[in-house]
């Protein structure tokens, strides 16, 4: 096993942390801002990961890819993510974090995309790759 295997392995176990605690906590109803920012934090968690996986397992498949877009479009090619739309707009959700504090709305509306739609998105991307790896 060459390095590159040997480092979206690594990745993808550390991912694979961050995934584990975002789901744990996915049929809780939360009580207050802090436990969905808390929630919230671990999906920007698990998210950060999964993008870091992507990049180093195209890298040990030997496709080199120049942004994020294109890593999304490769791996939706190799059948380990489903909805390419879902993880660009999972994407351009992640910059709305910073504005939580200004909306309380926007709580409730990030964590229905997450629960309903990114979720069972990491969970397919977890699957693939588990079955890969």
């Amino acid at each position: 096993m060459n390095n590159d295997e040997i480092r979206w392995r690594q990745d993808f176990d550390s991912y694979y942390k961050s995934y584990t605690e975002l789901k744990k906590y996915n049929d809780r109803i939360f009580q207050n801002d802090l436990e969905k920012a808390g929630y919230i934090h671990y999906f920007e968690m698990a998210f950060d990961f999964a993008q870091k996986v992507m990049f180093s397992y195209l890298d040990a498949k030997g496709e080199t890819v120049k942004d994020y877009r294109q890593a999304v479009k490769k791996l939706e090619e190799r059948n380990i993510i489903q909805n390419h739309r879902s993880w660009l707009k999972a994407n351009n959700r992640s910059n709305l974090t910073l504005f939580l504090h200004q909306n309380e709305k926007l709580f409730d509306t990030l964590i229905d995309e997450i629960k309903s739609t990114y979720l069972p998105e990491l969970t397919l991307f977890t699957e693939k790759l588990e079955e890969i790896k």
